[in-house]
């Protein structure tokens, strides 16, 4: 990009503006740190500089499955307008910040940046980024299809960060939500945070923003529970929503400052449709089948139910922590048709189906059977056994198994779409409340 400035002699001074796109990823561990308080960092600092932001920063989840993540599995990126003189500063200043804050010592921790030039993403890159949300990829394929199209790849301890960073850079957002996070003053860190529960309550009946509150447990669900520098987050469909949400939270403590990101959290983008004989571990999946035998509770109180398609069945599951999902599940029966949603584990019992969602498509009849009266005395029958018929204990009438009562009970469960307790929902889940 080309623009003219006017110099103090007055003449016209060409100015070349460069679009510079920088992504950044796993820099936290279990013990602390936050990748979103690094890129905050990074994105102040740029500001300070001079550099003009051309849209959001943003925060994207990958797969959730992924072995190596750390906590929500999130990579960022940041998205400036810099002139050609300070190009190397503002990489030098984000560089410098990833090496600040990164958190060292930990094999498992590999920060990796990707610096890319240009206004146009690469369509393979975009590519790359959707296969990084719903399966496993390699970080040598990140690095060779960074660098085929001019990209600058840094790594840091291993850097395998640099898959998340490059998918932060590229990933397609047609349909953003949106989260505005505040950060604690690092004199706070690994501290109870102190926010007022009954301001997170008014945010959640204000309607602003999504997954703020979990009315079936009470849990306040904007705060970590880890010892990183986030304060809270509010996630919303518009950046004024999660502002103008974030503002209605009463905190106890001092906000360092507030960023607001755009994500593709609650998008359902992690889902592929898929038939049971493809599904692979780590994989996130939408399967259409017929429920299989009647669900059957664990130790624990899990749920389990088997689906089966015109090529395999597979086993679900409803943990005790998806609530109100769990005792959806419990009242199918063999022949409901339904659509599962959700992660495919490699379990003790084979590869499950761990269901965030389920659309009930068709429900079966549910029918009991008993045994006939007798029609010489009318007294109920008794069962001779599998297949054997009845026989009159009053009279000695027998009669075949055919002769069996069958009785069709009402189901009280619905066709429709049902979905995990706000608490168990992982961050790519589309909420039902945002399907309407």
């Amino acid at each position: 990009m080309l623009y003219h400035a006017t110099s103090i002699s007055g003449s016209s001074v060409a100015v070349v503006v460069v679009l510079l796109r920088i992504g950044v990823d796993d820099t936290d561990s279990v013990s602390g740190m936050c990748t979103t308080y690094v890129a905050a960092v990074a994105e102040r600092r740029l500001l300070a500089l001079g550099c003009e932001k051309h849209e959001l920063s943003r925060l994207i989840r990958l797969n959730p499955n992924c072995p190596f993540k750390t906590r929500g599995n999130a990579a960022l990126s940041l998205h400036f307008k810099v002139s050609d003189t300070q190009v190397e500063k503002a990489v030098e200043t984000v560089l410098q910040t990833v090496e600040e804050f990164y958190e060292k010592g930990f094999a498992e921790t590999q920060p990796g940046v990707v610096v890319y030039r240009g206004e146009d993403v690469p369509d393979e890159w975009k590519m790359f980024a959707l296969r990084t949300v719903r399966e496993i990829v390699g970080l040598d394929e990140a690095v060779e299809l960074a660098e085929k199209h001019g990209a600058e790849v840094y790594r840091f301890n291993g850097g395998r960060g640099v898959i998340g960073a490059l998918a932060a850079i590229a990933l397609p957002l047609e349909n953003p939500t949106y989260e505005a996070i505040a950060y604690r003053v690092r004199s706070n860190w690994g501290t109870m945070r102190r926010v007022d529960p009954s301001s997170v309550l008014e945010l959640h009946r204000s309607g602003l923003s999504f997954d703020s509150y979990d009315p079936e447990t009470g849990e306040i669900r904007i705060t970590p529970h880890t010892p990183c520098p986030v304060l809270a987050g509010v996630r919303a469909t518009s950046p004024e929503n999660a502002l103008k949400g974030l503002s209605m939270v009463r905190f106890h403590e001092e906000v360092e400052y507030v960023t607001v990101f755009a994500t593709n959290q609650a998008t359902d983008m992690h889902y592929i449709p898929s038939r049971i004989p493809l599904l692979k571990p780590f994989q996130n999946v939408v399967v259409e089948g017929r429920v299989v035998g009647r669900p059957f509770l664990k130790k624990g109180g899990h749920v389990f139910f088997r689906v089966g398609d015109d090529d395999g069945e597979i086993v679900c599951a409803a943990y005790r922590q998806t609530r109100d999902l769990r005792r959806v599940v419990q009242q199918l029966v063999e022949g409901d048709v339904v659509k599962v949603m959700g992660a495919v584990k490699e379990k003790p019992q084979g590869l499950t189906l761990n269901i965030e969602k389920i659309e009930v498509l068709k429900l079966a009849e549910q029918v009991v059977t008993r045994p006939p009266l007798c029609p010489k005395c009318g007294r109920r029958m008794e069962s001779l056994g599998l297949n054997k018929g009845f026989r009159c204990g009053r009279c000695g009438e027998k009669l075949p198994p055919e002769a069996r009562v069958k009785n069709v009970v009402p189901r009280q469960l619905r066709a429709g779409v049902y979905e995990a307790a706000v608490s168990a929902r992982r961050h790519l889940t589309k909420p039902l409340s945002l399907c309407r």
